[in-house]
């Protein structure tokens, strides 16, 4: 007997989707699935979360701090006020221009938007990358705040997690005001009150409608947005924050016209930090190394660890030495440093202090470091630099002064002088090249030997070293005389490199930045440096004059520059340091001018003295060895 199954079976309401109950069970296990995994993972993210400390949220910013190379202070990078800015001292255009330009519904979200978040992760699927973040002001502030690096999923799901525990700790005031002290705006402004003061030069309370727009438009892009580098671009953004803020109903139609016809600010209004902020010369170099460096504007505003080489015994040494040298020249019968006495490597009546007990010193010379000069008054000034010279530390900054003082916040390494007779070496070189002729012969004299080898040679050669602008073909005799412009540091650095069998060392401080939370932001490259001049070249013309060398001593070069410019001196020895010191005398103006027959003399002398002092202490400070003492 056959079955015949019934047509009037019971139906189940699952058959109206035409699914078999045995199949009904995939789709409803993986959503019971999903729904764990996600309860899960909320629970695992708010676990992280509670590690994290919201109070960081309402604290003043941290600042940024140099550190020498055994892990001690050295001083602040900034003297900026990090206090946040109050709700007080925001006109009401500010807060309109940057909730229409950052996150419109602000007052309204919890410090998520959930709808925006599923849009932007439909967006970058599609994209197959990360385009969009559809992050909110709570969750950029988080990331300001807690120093969450990196585009990646596990960053997001805790950025989510902290923005909404912020939201539960802080009012919107506060959380608005936060996110305005810490974010950039370009051309080294962090935070509203610096980007106010730089590019307006006003208060935040005192902006207008056309720069607040503006200001809400840069912090995009901010490199690329600011009216300094790019006033198009700038002008752009603005056009967009305030057809954005017309749109929302927050301006007017007439308002939005008259603000976009504004003129941008294409140069700076004020200053952004005060002079304290360069207090010390070890301040102003790390900062100037650190306004090169890309990857690290966006973390200057929650403060770092920047960590040198800088050698701190040696760099407080350095100062007290610079100021007792000066100290010898200006004044009259004076006692000479006991560091002077028995120098080693010094040559027979090298130093004479019967001289400096004898002779006259102008009228007009001001031993007071500080202060304004007067018109005819005179002032010593000097900058010493000591380099790491050993292996593997080539090229690092171990101590530096730019001058007597850093109170006038002038860095004399950056200033131009004519080198002279200390640039022949470099001429030198050029007859020393691999595929020269038997008329490359390197004379007595820079002149006859670049006469010898032609203008081009030389000129392709020294060129090719980027010092700056040489004299050209019919001056071709200032080619050889050395009378062209160079920055001090470069000539140092040149110096420093053909000493050092011609390798291009970049002359740093900076060895690597951390952030305050002990992440890695940057780190000095230390791969080996390439030929900067030629092997060959470098080490025939090492020991030449104008450098002095005899056996078992460091090698010095103390020549006067052009015109009475001052004393150039420098003492080093390879695998050891490298000294280099300038002394000479300013006018009323600031600027180098010739030095009176009175003192030159004594500066050349002074010049060296301190030079070996500096490199006989840093040395033995390298060596662990105690520093040598008058007997």
């Amino acid at each position: 007997m056959f079955y015949t199954p019934s047509h009037n079976r019971r139906k189940h309401w699952y058959h109206v989707l035409s699914i078999e109950k045995k199949m009904l069970w995939m789709p409803v296990g993986f959503c019971l699935f999903a729904l764990v995994a996600v309860v899960a993972l909320l629970i695992i993210y708010a676990i992280r979360a509670m590690d994290y400390n919201m109070n960081l949220v309402g604290q003043s910013l941290p600042g940024n701090i140099l550190y020498d190379q055994a892990g001690k202070v050295v001083t602040p990078l900034s003297s900026r006020d990090n206090a946040p800015i109050t709700w007080a001292d925001l006109p009401q255009e500010l807060i309109d221009a940057f909730i229409a330009r950052e996150d419109d519904h602000f007052f309204e979200h919890g410090g998520v938007v959930y709808s925006a978040l599923l849009r932007s992760a439909f967006n970058n699927i599609a994209a197959m990358s990360y385009k969009q973040g559809a992050s909110t002001i709570t969750m950029q502030l988080t990331r300001h705040v807690f120093e969450l690096r990196g585009k990646t999923l596990d960053r997001k799901l805790l950025e989510i997690v902290l923005a909404q525990r912020i939201e539960n700790q802080y009012d919107k005031k506060t959380i608005l005001c936060q996110y305005l002290s810490r974010i950039y705006f370009g051309q080294n402004c962090y935070g509203l009150r610096e980007a106010a003061r730089f590019y307006f030069g006003k208060a935040v309370r005192e902006l207008t409608l056309p720069e607040c727009a503006m200001l809400a438009g840069i912090v995009r892009a901010p490199s690329l947005y600011n009216p300094v580098r790019n006033p198009e671009l700038a002008d752009r953004a603005r056009r967009e924050t305030l057809l954005r803020m017309r749109d929302l109903g927050f301006i007017t139609p007439e308002q939005y016209t008259e603000a976009q016809r504004a003129p941008i600010p294409t140069k700076p209004r004020g200053s952004i930090v005060s002079s304290t902020a360069n207090q010390n010369y070890p301040a102003m170099w790390a900062n100037a190394e650190l306004d090169n460096l890309d990857v690290v504007q966006a973390e200057r505003s929650q403060g770092m660890a920047v960590l040198s080489h800088l050698h701190l015994p040696l760099q407080q040494y350095l100062e007290r030495a610079l100021a007792a040298a000066l100290r010898v020249v200006e004044a009259p019968a004076p006692k000479l440093p006991a560091d002077w006495d028995n120098m080693p490597g010094a040559e027979p009546n090298e130093l004479q202090p019967k001289l400096f007990a004898t002779a006259e010193r102008p009228s007009g010379l001001r031993t007071n470091a500080q202060g304004k000069l007067r018109p005819g008054e005179l002032r010593l000034q000097a900058c010493a630099l000591a380099i790491d010279s050993r292996l593997n530390h080539r090229g690092h900054i171990l101590a530096i002064a730019g001058g007597r003082s850093a109170a006038d916040a002038q860095n004399r390494w950056l200033t131009l002088v004519e080198p002279g007779r200390v640039a022949a070496p470099l001429v030198f070189c050029s007859a020393c090249l691999p595929g020269g002729n038997s008329h490359h012969i390197v004379a007595h004299s820079a002149r006859v030997t670049g006469s010898r080898l032609g203008y081009d040679a030389v000129h392709s050669f020294i060129a090719g070293l980027k010092l700056g602008e040489l004299p050209d073909k019919q001056h071709e005799n200032d080619l050889y005389d050395g009378l062209f412009p160079v920055r001090m540091i470069d000539l140092a650095r040149t110096l420093f490199s053909l000493q050092n069998m011609g390798q291009g060392y970049d002359l740093r401080l900076i060895n690597s930045i951390w952030s305050h939370g002990q992440h890695l932001i940057y780190t000095a490259d230390l791969t080996k440096r390439a030929e900067y001049i030629r092997r060959e070249s470098a080490v025939a013309v090492s020991h030449l004059p104008p450098f002095h060398y005899r056996e078992g001593t460091p090698i010095v070069l103390n020549e006067e520059l052009p015109g009475n410019k001052g004393q150039w001196s420098m003492v080093c020895n390879d695998r050891g340091v490298a000294v280099f010191v300038w002394m000479g005398v300013e006018d009323a103006s600031g600027h180098t001018c010739e030095t009176p027959s009175q003192l030159r003399k004594l500066i050349s002398q002074a010049s060296l003295a301190l030079a070996r002092q500096l490199h006989t202490h840093a040395r033995n400070l390298l060596r662990g060895m105690p520093p040598v003492r008058k007997q």
